[in-house]
């Protein structure tokens, strides 16, 4: 479905942070979040969804039964809620909207926000549910995060962490690291990625605070990029050889190296691990620098150019910035971003951060989403930085647009900006 009935989104940002009505309205429906599979409760700003997907790949490799949770999601609404490998039907998912929509409505009323609403949905879902492992991604946050209620933990997972929701997380890192370290739980081994110092310095002392042992990037375990496409994990006990992922970057081996920590820490489900390397080449996040060689809009540059790229990645925030940055220092060819982004992100530190990567910058709208930044916003800060740019506000026109500028063949066009965006045009696209 593309979205559920309940609850509906209300305003601009349905957000109200607290766990209270989420409490109360667990509480009506028996405590399903009591009765769950055990967790691997994920926290962070970037790659979150990608840790997830290789943990995933991990204990499926390992005949394990695997249910997550995510969030956004790109195009159907069932993507948020995987059960054994499978995304959630529309009946069932019907049944538990209706089931917390009624509790919700016994007097006196609980109003639980949108993202409330469907992770109680979530976590009846799972409790109906026989699996091994339940992977769970922190929607906002994690202290006060709607997850953050969980009781059956098997671990933590903090991946790193940067500037990203302020406005409810704090101004600075270690105010936005102690939101996140919230979902550390007492005597729960806690696994932490790559961060900055002042990051790490909050995390670590929360998880000391609990009394939870840390599995720290660069102390406990590390990695190394070799240059025959293959990465090494590290850690007191293990020294192994792997190929890359599938999934484009070195922030992706860092993702990696961090869910093979957390699997080989946990001590509920036995790994193999001569499976780990299948594992991580199977794994696979959508819209995260994914090459795209079919659908409508590659089919219209085919008509036209024999020789291109077409990526699309789900960056829209400075530390995303900075890792498509990166990418774009490798493409040697003329690179063409494709752009949008919704209004409570920062465009001006996005586009300032690639702009030297950018041969032309073409903004376009988000269909469908009253928070998509207008054009004049965008094209106004990509003309005081000098970049050049056009503006359509359809995707389609975008392309058709592409055919009609005769640009020299071996070019790599690439939309980012936003998740929504990357849905809009996986939709459109008809991957």
């Amino acid at each position: 479905m593309k979205l559920p009935f309940w609850p509906s989104p209300l305003g601009y940002r349905n957000i109200n942070l607290g766990l209270n009505r989420v409490n109360q309205l667990l509480e009506r429906l028996n405590n399903p979040q009591k009765k769950l599979p055990p967790v691997i409760h994920i926290a962070g700003t970037n790659g979150k969804g990608s840790t997830l997907s290789f943990l995933k790949a991990i204990f499926e490799e390992n005949n394990y039964l695997v249910s997550c949770y995510t969030s956004p999601h790109l195009v159907r609404f069932n993507e948020r809620i995987i059960l054994n490998g499978k995304e959630i039907d529309d009946n069932f998912l019907n049944k538990c909207l209706l089931s917390c929509m009624n509790a919700a409505s016994i007097q006196p009323e609980i109003e639980v926000t949108y993202f409330e609403g469907i992770t109680v949905a979530a976590f009846l879902a799972f409790s109906k549910t026989k699996s091994d492992i339940l992977l769970l991604e922190t929607g906002m946050g994690g202290l006060l995060d709607a997850t953050n209620v969980v009781t059956n933990n098997l671990l933590s997972i903090i991946t790193p962490i940067s500037f990203d929701h302020q406005e409810f997380l704090g101004k600075n890192l270690a105010d936005i690291a102690l939101q996140k370290s919230g979902i550390i739980k007492n005597n729960c081994p806690v696994i932490i990625s790559k961060q900055a110092k002042s990051a790490l310095k909050v995390i670590s002392s929360q998880a000391l605070e609990k009394n939870s042992k840390t599995y720290i990037h660069g102390i406990d375990w590390k990695y190394s990029i070799k240059s025959n496409n293959k990465f090494i994990y590290e850690d007191k006990h293990n020294k192994i050889l792997l190929d890359s992922p599938k999934l484009k970057g070195e922030h992706q081996v860092v993702n990696a190296s961090s869910a093979i920590s957390a699997a080989l820490n946990q001590k509920e489900l036995k790994i193999d691990k001569s499976k780990l390397n299948d594992a991580i080449k199977k794994a696979f996040w959508p819209a995260r620098l994914e090459n795209v060689y079919t659908g409508k809009y590659y089919n219209i540059l085919k008509t036209k150019y024999s020789d291109f790229e077409l990526i699309v990645d789900g960056s829209h925030n400075s530390d995303g910035a900075k890792t498509l940055n990166k990418f774009l220092n490798k493409i040697h060819n003329k690179k063409i971003i494709i752009f949008s982004m919704v209004d409570d992100k920062d465009c001006r530190e996005f586009l300032n951060i690639i702009k030297k990567n950018v041969d032309l910058l073409i903004i376009t709208e988000i269909i469908n989403e009253k928070k998509s930044k207008p054009l004049n916003e965008i094209k106004l800060v990509a003309d005081q930085l000098n970049i050049n740019n056009l503006a359509y506000i359809k995707l389609q026109d975008v392309f058709e647009e592409l055919v009609k500028m005769n640009i020299d063949n071996n070019f790599t066009a690439i939309i980012c900006g936003s998740l929504y965006l990357a849905g809009n045009f996986i939709e459109q696209n008809n991957l």
